[in-house]
């Protein structure tokens, strides 16, 4: 089973930053597989740009381009969206796209919280708005329970629950 799991939140949300902190590294090449720190057994290909830094089309070929040259140990996908509305960068279009084909499930892990928590994201209009979008395959996964604490230590806990969603999904 194939699966893509898309870490969701608007602009300036820490979505690319929480990819960077779940592998490691800050960059990743296409046509390689990367571990989770700590592992959890399998290779992903990883897309860090998301639709509101490229716009839907752009985004879409990126995706494609990762999917068809992921290498066989690393046929999950890890990357990042923004649940636009936009006309001309839609979410749920973006989802429905060829480029989503490939995967049995797509799992959104919703960042309830913006980095610096000066904005949270309204979890039932995100909700409605996925479920309206008629795709099956979408499970989402809220992101961000207890954010007390410092900087560090908030980051710190969105990975760790992060890490945790996507590990106890591939272990269904």
């Amino acid at each position: 089973m194939r699966r893509a799991f898309l870490i969701v939140g608007f602009n300036n949300w820490g979505k690319t930053t929480l990819v960077y902190d779940l592998f490691g590294k800050r960059r990743f090449l296409v046509g390689y597989g990367y571990r989770l720190q700590p592992d959890v057994g399998r290779c992903f290909t990883v897309e860090s740009h998301s639709n509101d830094d490229t716009g839907e089309q752009r985004y879409i070929d990126l995706i494609e381009k990762r999917v068809r040259a992921a290498p066989a140990s690393a046929q999950d996908l890890i990357s990042v969206l923004c649940p636009s509305r936009e006309p001309g960068n839609d979410a749920c279009r973006i989802l429905g796209s060829p480029a989503f084909q490939p995967f049995d499930e797509i799992h959104l892990l919703l960042l309830r919280y913006k980095w610096d928590l000066h904005a949270e994201l309204r979890i039932g209009d995100i909700q409605a708005y996925f479920s309206a979008c008629g795709n099956r395959r979408l499970r989402l996964h809220v992101v961000d329970e207890g954010v007390s604490g410092s900087d560090q230590e908030r980051g710190q806990r969105r990975r760790t629950q992060a890490h945790d969603i996507i590990r106890s999904v591939l272990s269904e």
